[in-house]
């Protein structure tokens, strides 16, 4: 997938808004690398809460497995941020999740980062992976657009 695929706002069905802080500032004056993760983790948990309500308090929870980050920009303070989620893919137990991060400025919508995310779905009593439900996969398959 390229970056205009990547960066297409259409393949995002979950948005949630928020801001570069002085504290994801680094040394070199730009968001550091860790604050993008940190802006993934809140869309994804975002993410999950609408589509599993109750998480992370039911029985079944997703849990990260593997994420991988690409930056195509830098960050400063002051910005308005726009976080996407979409699914890329549904597994037998586990949840490939994309996000990305744009910096808005105006009416236009900078992309800054792109993401990736393996989320498995756990029991919690038992710590192993389970089968997403049939229930929650329809859910899911709203949200997938390849």
């Amino acid at each position: 997938m390229d970056d205009t695929q990547r960066f297409d706002v259409t393949r995002y069905g979950h948005w949630i808004d928020d801001h570069v802080r002085f504290c994801d500032l680094d040394p070199l004056g730009h968001v550091n690398n860790n604050a993008i993760g940190q802006y993934f983790e809140n869309a994804r948990a975002s993410f999950f809460t609408e589509v599993t309500p109750g998480w992370p308090h039911g029985d079944v929870i997703f849990v990260l497995g593997r994420t991988a980050i690409d930056f195509r920009r830098e960050l400063h303070m002051p910005a308005a941020l726009r976080i996407g989620t979409g699914v890329l893919k549904i597994g037998r137990t586990s949840l490939t999740l994309t996000n990305v991060v744009f910096n808005k400025k105006g009416m236009a919508m900078e992309g800054v980062a792109y993401g990736e995310s393996v989320s498995v779905l756990i029991d919690k009593r038992t710590r192993s992976p389970i089968d997403i439900p049939s229930a929650l996969r329809s859910i899911l398959e709203r949200y997938e657009k390849n």
